[in-house]
């Protein structure tokens, strides 16, 4: 054979070695975008779960002040109504010390049973909230993990399909060149 001849078909053989690798290079590029994209997804995901919670714990601060705002307010208005008693009694003489001593502990004890509802309540969904949070963080590490190990084994896959596909390439391509040359 000649040189120019062995040129020629080295030739063909680097482009049809470079088509091969071009194929496999891009399919292995849109496996990592497609790993980047699943990851955004889930950073997306834990995200928008964080500001929801952290819109919910505003709202449940927003609350409270308006719970304390009320709670003032009831207190005034008792405080304003035993005051109107006493001197209600005092007017009369039927003056009894007790009578706004009463009155402020039944106050202080209608605030304690609505308080304790409210406050368990609000607990309740701080934890919830907290735990959500917790829950979808080892979820999303867990598949991070789980996906990781087999990460490994399809990127061994790919490297021997690829290998194997090299390998056909260049058998057939000597096939071909045997068979040429038979000629």
């Amino acid at each position: 054979m000649s040189t120019t001849k062995k040129n020629g078909q080295a030739e063909e053989s680097l482009q049809t070695n470079q088509l091969v690798d071009t194929l496999w290079n891009q399919y292995e590029q849109s496996l990592d975008r497609a790993r980047k994209i699943r990851e955004n997804r889930e950073d997306a995901y834990l995200n928008a779960v964080k500001e929801v919670v952290k819109f919910n714990q505003e709202f449940r601060f927003s609350l409270g002040n308006l719970y304390r705002t009320f709670r003032n307010t009831n207190s005034e208005l008792v405080k304003g109504v035993s005051n109107g008693l006493v001197k209600e009694a005092e007017a009369k003489k039927v003056v009894r010390p007790e009578l706004k001593e009463q009155i402020e502990e039944v106050n202080g004890r209608i605030e304690q049973l609505v308080a304790a509802p409210i406050a368990a309540g609000l607990d309740l969904v701080a934890r919830t909230e907290n735990s959500f949070i917790e829950n979808s963080e080892k979820y999303v590490e867990y598949s991070r993990a789980r996906r990781g190990s087999w990460q490994q084994v399809t990127d061994g896959y790919v490297k021997a399909a690829r290998k194997s596909h090299q390998q056909v390439v260049n058998r057939l391509e000597e096939s071909v060149k045997v068979f040429v040359n038979a000629k």
